[in-house]
């Protein structure tokens, strides 16, 4: 049970920060500053809760197990926040994809919606 909510925890910190009108401005600038990483850090449904997933392994103290008697115990403790990273990217992004298909027409509604947004500010550049 710990785990489906540490996966929830995920899913909701992560949402929040990509989906949410509270943190559009963050997403705002950093699609307009800085068009790479942070850009797509904040508005990546999979790539922000790889590193929540290891912030939230982290805070809890409970990532992936990894027992590899190969590696020094240091190596097996990175390894097993990557994981836990890994892991929780892809649960989320599991949950996200159902999300997206259960919203349906809406979701492509919003997604027009926020790019029309973007353009107006002049954050993107109309594609002809």
């Amino acid at each position: 049970m710990e785990f489906l909510i540490t996966i929830l925890v995920v899913y909701g910190i992560s949402a929040i920060i990509t989906i949410s009108k509270i943190f559009e401005p963050l997403r705002d600038v950093a699609e307009k500053k800085s068009p790479n990483f942070w850009k797509f850090l904040t508005s990546c449904m999979q790539c922000l809760p790889f590193w929540v997933g290891i912030f939230v392994s982290f805070v809890i103290k409970n990532p992936v197990v990894v027992k590899n008697e190969i590696f020094p115990i240091y190596l097996n403790n990175i390894f097993a926040y990557l994981f836990s990273g890994a892991l929780f990217s892809g649960t989320t992004m599991l949950i996200h994809t159902l999300f997206v298909y259960l919203k349906g027409e809406d979701w492509g509604i919003f997604v027009e919606k926020d790019r029309q947004r973007k353009i107006k500010k002049g954050i993107i550049k109309e594609e002809l």
